[in-house]
């Protein structure tokens, strides 16, 4: 029994310190697997799954460089970079703009979502496949 607490407090404190370096990063406290409705007003939400699956990460700015933005998606491994399939945008003011490379480059795939537009799987919403994982910046009101 004692060992199952020390346990339990030990992963809140993992929870804890992971929340704190996400936040840093300007990307979303501790993820939660809690699909397009958890996403709020004034982020552009993003997940590792189609659907709107998985844990979410949200972004409020511009990002040059999603190797930044710590994960803790089940399947992206320890950054956002090259590892989201669905997203929302919503921002109260403009357009979001995603990257297929850093620092907002369009090596070959960019796209834009309109403020309140979310594409829950791109082979279906842009019928663009290949833009699934990988994504590594995005910025606002660029388009």
């Amino acid at each position: 029994m004692r060992l199952r607490r020390k346990v339990s407090v030990a992963l809140g404190a993992v929870a804890l310190l992971a929340g704190a370096s996400i936040t840093q990063a300007h990307a979303s406290g501790p993820a939660t697997s809690s699909g397009l409705s958890s996403c709020p007003s004034g982020y552009a939400c993003f997940w590792g799954w189609s659907g709107y699956a998985g844990n979410m990460g949200k972004v409020a700015g511009n990002n040059s460089d999603y190797r930044a933005l710590t994960s803790s998606s089940d399947g992206c491994g320890s950054t956002w970079n090259n590892c989201i399939r669905s997203v929302a945008n919503r921002g109260t003011q403009c357009t979001v703009d995603f990257y297929d490379d850093y620092n907002y480059g369009k090596s070959n795939r960019w796209h834009s979502l309109s403020r309140g537009d979310e594409v829950s799987d791109f082979a279906t919403g842009y019928n663009d496949a290949g833009f699934n994982d990988v994504i590594s910046s995005n910025k606002w009101c660029s388009s």
